[in-house]
């Protein structure tokens, strides 16, 4: 028997000084509840972000953090909370995208039934895990690209800058040095 699970990924932009929650409800005691999350674009790429179970019990919480991966079991049926806040220090809108998974953690029964398993069915179990994982990695080197693009966006934007104002400075200077060596020769004839 597999274990269901249900799962979501969103992207959603999050506009400054604002907080957004989403709830994923866990109809049994026991479910392996997966999150994730990556700032992929805005300001420093982070944000303070908040686990709440159910009762409003804070479960995880942080504070200008640019990923983060929890897994944790349900201990209580009903609704938990995943919020995201673009801080007070933020300035900037950020992309972020977050991945939340329900999933039934086997019971001992069903691991005396999984012992019995065809290889056929070990191996499709075991090919599920390997895609998520590949998955997981896919998702990270996708956030790390967007941060190193814009970082990279951001550096060529300052070199840009700093080269213009060199030639700015380089042309003044020449300029003066024009209109200085010109003085001095005017002042010479005029001493005549």
């Amino acid at each position: 028997m597999l274990a269901m699970a249900n799962a979501v990924t969103l992207r959603k932009w999050i506009a400054s000084h604002e907080k957004t929650c989403y709830f994923a409800s866990a109809d049994s005691p026991g479910k392996k509840i997966a999150f994730y999350f990556a700032v992929h674009q805005g300001g420093n790429f982070d944000i303070d972000f908040e686990v709440e179970g159910p009762n409003n019990r804070q479960l995880f919480k942080g504070e200008a953090e640019r990923q983060g991966d929890f897994v944790f079991t349900a201990t209580q049926v009903g609704e938990y909370a995943f919020c995201f806040k673009n801080g007070l220090a933020s300035f900037a809108d950020k992309l972020v995208e977050f991945d939340i998974t329900l999933e039934d953690e086997a019971r001992p029964e069903d691991i005396a039934k999984r012992t019995k398993r065809d290889e056929v069915m070990n191996s499709v179990v075991t090919i599920a895990s390997d895609l998520q994982q590949i998955t997981k990695f896919m998702k990270y080197f996708r956030m790390r690209e967007n941060r190193n693009f814009a970082t990279v966006s951001s550096t060529e934007s300052r070199i840009w800058w700093f080269s213009a104002l060199d030639s700015l400075c380089v042309v003044l200077v020449a300029v003066i040095q024009v209109y200085a060596i010109r003085a001095l020769f005017t002042a010479k004839r005029s001493r005549l």
